[in-house]
């Protein structure tokens, strides 16, 4: 038996099957809500292939605008005041795409609109260790890494990971968040021991609204991708959201005008593995 023709020929089928749902979705007067029997339909699917959902679905996908967004020029002599102390000597590297800042105890890499703290060591031990205080070293951090005062900064997840604690930020414009504004910071009983902050200005909505993919066809590109990457064991969605990623289309440079488009979010249980799916094209995102 030849299963890799099998293979392609159901992934052939769900691609009709989602392109038959988008048809019918935008053709019929309920185009912009998800009916009781489209979500039945997708829950009995989904777990036909061992996918399970624990989480709320999005009913209501109403067309969206795009957002724009433009590039902020990251000096590395402001970062080395932020990241580091008077007292350390800081080395600067420039490698091929970023650059790389760093004393005896910690490294800083820039990269695009990027920065990776790294602090191993961390800054000396913290007192009543605990989810509170760790959450309180995390916003305090946040306040000083936040150079560029981007507005509505909230803590959405803090997991503890062994004897560290991860919070993770995310900017929100109006209703929405904006991922590819996302900050995360780790605190250990040493204090904060490693960082990621993105930082791109938010603007204003441009463009005209435009027809999204509904949460069930985002859901079927979510099983072929499960499909395409050969996942045999079950999987456990644990949250779906809607909000906003930088488009990817090309270089980008300092001042360039950019574009954040609505996309949908899927993180997993296991792992935490996170998918992006564009809500314009219903195609995943790198």
């Amino acid at each position: 038996m030849d299963w890799e023709k099998i293979k392609r020929f159901f992934i052939m089928l769900l691609l009709a099957l989602n392109g038959g749902l988008f048809a019918a979705n935008h053709f019929q007067g309920s185009q912009y809500h998800m009916t009781a029997e489209e979500e039945a339909a997708i829950f009995q699917l989904l777990s036909d292939n061992h996918i399970g959902i624990y989480t709320d679905l999005i009913y209501d996908t109403p067309p969206m605008r795009s957002i724009g967004a433009s590039t902020v020029s990251l000096d590395t002599s402001v970062l080395s005041s932020i990241f580091f102390s008077p007292e350390e000597q800081v080395k600067i590297t420039l490698e091929f795409d970023k650059t790389v800042l760093a004393s005896d105890t910690k490294s800083l890499i820039v990269e695009g609109n990027t920065v990776q703290y790294l602090n191993p060591n961390g800054d000396g031990p913290m007192e009543n260790y605990n989810r509170e205080t760790a959450l309180e070293a995390a916003d305090a951090f946040l306040e000083k890494i936040n150079i560029y005062n981007q507005p509505n900064l909230e803590a959405e997840k803090v997991e503890q990971v062994g004897d560290n604690f991860v919070i993770e930020y995310n900017q929100r414009f109006k209703d929405y968040k904006i991922f590819s504004n996302a900050k995360t910071i780790t605190v250990s009983p040493q204090g904060v021991i490693l960082a990621t902050a993105s930082y791109y200005q938010v603007e204003n909505y441009v463009d005209e609204s435009l027809p999204i993919c509904s949460c069930d066809e985002a859901l079927l590109t979510f099983l072929q991708k499960m499909k395409e990457e050969g996942v045999e064991e079950n999987v456990y969605i644990e949250k779906i959201e809607l909000g906003y990623r930088l488009q990817e289309d090309g270089r980008v440079e300092d001042g360039a005008s950019l574009r954040f488009i609505p996309c949908y979010r899927i993180i997993t249980a296991t792992g935490g593995k996170t998918y992006f799916i564009n809500a314009y094209t219903n195609e995943m995102m790198p």
